[in-house]
């Protein structure tokens, strides 16, 4: 998977410029934050929010930027990509955000959500940490109601040891308790699998956390064992925990936009 991490290094490169670069958008109102807070819902729910076009330009330049460091097939679909037209990324990015598989372009993906992902990042990041609380599903963000890439377990301060759940699409984190699966809340049967690499399993910083209760996982890294760990990208980086976990009849709740998988089908 060499190429297409450093591929995706490229992306978040391009995420990163556009961010910086992002042009004002439509937010809820302080009423509409403020039901949310009261009901205990996300204000921009991922499946829901009317989206600002200005998202679609977004991703037209992200595509732009990468398009010549890239060749061959990949290089072909950026830039069909980029000359489509907006009813398209509509299209493919509601299926993206409603997890609907068929008729998904698995080639387009990981470029559409890349984009969704800045656009809903300065969502969250501009309305600030006051407009969000704590949701009834623990396994969902309170910010857009996404689905985590996965969970960290942080150093330093007063994060020191707790871990984070890490949202796939606007990269909030938000607590749940360790040793307790984010999915059905139950503390039994909980175990880790890991890959068998000669080190201890102690020294693992990438684990997967299993749920005999109810057979789903998530991947939990730990910042004590390497302060370096990304959810996104050591998440991709280590699929062949994923393949190990499968075996074992488990199904992952973690969602990452960058390696989908699912049935294109016919768009």
């Amino acid at each position: 998977m060499a190429g297409y991490l450093e591929f995706i290094s490229k992306l978040a490169d391009a995420q990163q410029s556009a961010l910086d670069a992002m042009l004002a958008v439509m937010l809820p109102g302080p009423e509409a934050v403020a039901q949310c807070r009261e009901h205990r819902l996300p204000p921009v729910n991922a499946q829901t929010h009317h989206r600002d076009r200005v998202w679609c330009d977004l991703l037209r330049r992200m595509l732009r930027r990468v398009v010549d460091e890239t060749d061959g097939k990949l290089h072909d679909v950026i830039v069909t990509l980029e000359g489509s037209r907006d009813e398209l990324y509509e299209a493919q990015a509601s299926k993206l955000l409603h997890g609907v598989m068929f008729g998904l372009d698995l080639a387009t993906a990981p470029l559409i959500g890349a984009a969704l992902q800045v656009y809903w990042t300065h969502l969250v990041t501009t309305l600030g940490a006051g407009a969000f609380t704590h949701i009834e599903a623990p396994s969902l963000c309170p910010c857009c109601g996404s689905r985590p890439t996965a969970s960290i377990v942080r150093i330093g301060g007063s994060e020191a040891g707790y871990r984070y759940l890490h949202c796939s699409l606007c990269a909030a984190e938000w607590h749940v308790v360790r040793v307790k699966c984010a999915q059905c809340d139950s503390t039994k049967g909980i175990h880790y699998q890991s890959i068998d690499d000669g080190r201890p399993s102690d020294k693992h910083a990438v684990k997967a956390e299993c749920c005999d209760e109810c057979g789903s996982y998530l991947k939990i890294l730990y910042m004590d064992r390497d302060s370096l760990v990304d959810p996104v990208a050591d998440d991709l980086a280590s699929l062949p925990l994923d393949l190990l976990v499968v075996e074992k009849e488990k199904t992952s709740i973690g969602v990452n936009f960058m390696l989908l998988h699912g049935d294109p089908g016919s768009a």
